[in-house]
């Protein structure tokens, strides 16, 4: 978990493939999630899930999508309490995969709440 002051929120889980290494021009592991023009340069392997269950962890995210493919990096928001937010951003290595999760996982349920894909 890291720590961003003066957002609203207390700590952004994230995970990301190859701990420490940069993956193309995303930062790996840090916990800040990916600036608007990471977001616009990877947005076709870029797929939103919303409607998770307040206590997620992003590894039960990771796991879920990674039975779709190659995935680079999970990004969980989470509040000052403690709770994660009710939505992640889920990284693919390819494009390809990223609709096969979208296809696959829209209505899906997840921990007894169906995603929003």
């Amino acid at each position: 978990y890291g720590k961003r002051d003066g957002d609203g929120y207390g700590f952004d889980a994230s995970y990301s493939k190859g701990r420490g290494k940069s993956l193309g021009k995303l930062r790996s592991g840090d916990g800040s999630g990916l600036s608007p023009s990471e977001v616009a340069a990877n947005k076709a392997r870029l797929v939103y899930a919303g409607n998770l269950p307040f206590g997620t962890a992003w590894q039960d995210v990771k796991d879920v999508f990674a039975e779709h493919g190659e995935v680079a990096r999970v990004d969980l928001p989470g509040h000052s309490d403690g709770r994660s937010a009710s939505y992640a951003t889920v990284l693919y290595e390819k494009e390809s995969d990223a609709q096969a999760a979208i296809r696959a996982l829209h209505e899906r349920d997840f921990q007894g709440r169906n995603m929003v894909v």
